[in-house]
């Protein structure tokens, strides 16, 4: 460990190419609505899959139950999508007004 030098080096964002971004409240809100979206989706998504295995379940009481299961957290889901969406939106209109 003593014959190891670190050499901390100050390095100019011109050299190295780094890409610079202008980002701001509406940037950050886009990408936000874009994930709780693309969360709630995928929620629908599986409350149709539930409600299909539920129809094909042709009475069997353990395919019921899995595809209830499927239905409840989907539904589950779905509510915890549209409550992070409402909040991180009031919280953004709070702080960005």
């Amino acid at each position: 460990m003593d014959n190891l030098k670190i050499i901390a080096q100050k390095v100019d964002a011109n050299f190295v190419q780094i890409p610079k971004v202008n980002a701001d409240n509406a940037t950050l809100a886009n990408m936000l609505s874009a994930a709780f979206i693309a969360i709630g989706g995928t929620a629908i998504a599986f409350l149709l899959i539930g409600a299909f295995k539920y129809v094909i379940s042709n009475g069997d009481s353990g395919e019921i139950t899995k595809a209830k299961n499927t239905i409840l957290y989907a539904v589950i889901g779905i509510v915890v999508s549209v409550s992070a969406f409402t909040i991180v939106q009031f919280v953004l209109g709070s702080i960005f007004g």
